[in-house]
């Protein structure tokens, strides 16, 4: 069993997606104390620090020597900088990296290849590709440890997650088919939401009263699926009477082309993707 109230670890840019990951790590158990943030400025950590309960790296270590030493006394390091600031932070954190300590990277695009030889050859190296729902204890990730990670390193990782996602272990391979279904899939759900929370305004409703019925029914929804196992499709035939308004709501969305259209999002997130780790 992993005792995460032992560990110190360092997130290192705690921005939309860093700062999610850094509360679902906060509610998996690692104090507050030992859950050390640091961004590119004092101001934007320290807010961060506040916002989440957690440190700032500036007022545990100093402004002289924060990153060299946040990065020397975790037992985990969280990447959740931007993916094109790799080349230039790498040299910073690499040398002060404990023999023993894991890195969770959330950057797209960084391959474990890349990571490895970004950091010496660490071979303590797990690729998280979560999305924002985590911030609520609601999300998903995928995590893609290198095939030289222990498999006590791979649990830690889990660890780190399973408070506040559903953690699915991956191959690498993989990965940009998980931002397709997963990563980028809110905003689907977002505008989703939108388009129908519109219609419902158009229909009558004030935009509150149709905000309460459209989001409402998708938490629902999901919950149905989620807690219940339920496959999608049968779910779906049991609220759907032959001839009924659902019916021909159903079928208006399959004229539409709904499920092409879903598809075609969903590998133009994946190609996206590919393409930005071929650069």
């Amino acid at each position: 069993m992993v005792h995460l109230n032992d560990l110190t670890v360092t997130v290192i840019g705690a921005g939309n997606m860093g700062g999610a990951v850094a509360r679902a790590i906060r509610k998996a158990g690692v104090d507050a104390e030992r859950l050390v943030l640091l961004n590119s400025s004092e101001e934007s950590t320290t807010k961060a620090a506040r916002g989440i309960g957690a440190a700032s790296a500036f007022e545990k270590y100093g402004s002289d020597a924060t990153l060299a030493s946040a990065v020397a006394e975790s037992h985990v390091i969280v990447l959740g900088f931007k993916p094109y600031h790799l080349q230039a932070m790498a040299p910073k954190i690499a040398p002060h990296v404990q023999e023993g300590a894991l890195i969770v990277s959330l950057l797209a695009g960084a391959s474990l290849d890349t990571l490895s030889e970004a950091f010496n050859g660490h071979t303590a190296l797990v690729r998280a590709m979560p999305n924002t729902p985590i911030a609520v204890g609601k999300g998903v990730v995928g995590l893609m440890p290198g095939e030289q990670t222990s498999e006590s390193e791979r649990e830690l990782a889990r660890a780190l997650f399973t408070q506040s996602a559903t953690v699915v272990d991956i191959p690498e391979h993989q990965v940009h088919g998980v931002i397709g279904a997963a990563g980028s899939a809110p905003a689907y759900f977002f505008l989703i939401a939108e388009a129908m929370i519109d219609e419902a305004v158009a229909q009558g409703f004030t935009r509150a009263v149709a905000t309460d019925l459209v989001v409402g029914t998708m938490v629902g929804s999901a919950s149905v699926l989620h807690e219940t196992g339920e496959a999608p499709t049968s779910a779906r035939y049991a609220v759907t009477s032959p001839g009924g308004a659902t019916a021909q709501a159903i079928a208006a969305l399959e004229e539409g082309g709904i499920r092409a259209l879903m598809a075609r999002g969903m590998r133009a997130a994946a190609q996206t993707s590919r393409k930005m780790e071929e650069r």
